[in-house]
């Protein structure tokens, strides 16, 4: 910006015009620097805050690449854990119904011999799930509880009642035959419904599809 001082001073007089004119000159100064301060900063803001942006959209694609890294993992050691329990599941299961239909029969050395066996398998199945509950949710857990239970029982329940013969109560005799029947209604009914209610139950934790089929 060119000023004609002479001009101005011949206009405005001397004196306070003088004082009029340097004032308004610094004005006109200071609003142009401000002007030329204030676009600069703006520029400047701008580009700081785009920075910041993309380095945020940065962050948020690193984090949810990460997030689905960690659920994929995490599905897949599911998907692993399920599947171990699931074939433990149906050895136990196995285990119980062979004692419960031969060798809890067998004489009493060969009965203790495979009671123990069995006893021990379940057990053995028990503490599996236990140390991988955190993979399960609580309606799972709990229906594999039912399971186990419905299975220790019964072994039990045969490795008990079944040596009872005569010269034994009679009453001791129907005791047995009430209890031995609802042990094999149990392998026959409850316990496998219980491993198919978890078998649905874990289709669904793993998102598998099955269609229906007729009866």
């Amino acid at each position: 910006m060119t000023i004609n001082w002479q001009d101005l001073l011949t206009t405005v007089g001397g004196g306070s015009g003088i004082l009029l004119a340097a004032a308004w000159l610094i004005r006109t100064v200071l609003n142009d620097r401000l002007a030329r301060d204030a676009k600069v900063f703006e520029t400047q803001l701008k580009a700081g805050a785009d920075a910041e942006i993309e380095r945020l959209k940065h962050s948020l694609e690193l984090f949810a690449v990460e997030h689905q890294v960690r659920f994929s993992n995490l599905h897949a050691k599911r998907a692993e854990v399920i599947a171990e329990i699931y074939a433990k599941m149906v050895d136990a299961e196995q285990c119980g119904q062979r004692f419960a239909y031969g060798e809890g029969h067998a004489e009493k050395s060969k009965r203790e011999e495979a009671y123990f066996e069995t006893h021990q398998k379940l057990v053995e199945f028990y503490f599996f799930v236990e140390k991988r509950r955190i993979y399960l949710p609580q309606h799972i857990c709990a229906l594999l509880n039912t399971f186990t239970e419905k299975l220790r029982k019964s072994v039990i329940a045969i490795n008990i009642y079944v040596p009872i013969e005569q010269p034994y109560n009679p009453k001791l005799l129907e005791e047995k035959v009430r209890v031995v029947k609802e042990v094999y209604e149990a392998f026959d009914g409850s316990i496998p419904a219980a491993r198919r209610a978890l078998e649905e139950e874990f289709r669904q934790i793993l998102g598998v599809e099955h269609g229906t089929t007729s009866a």
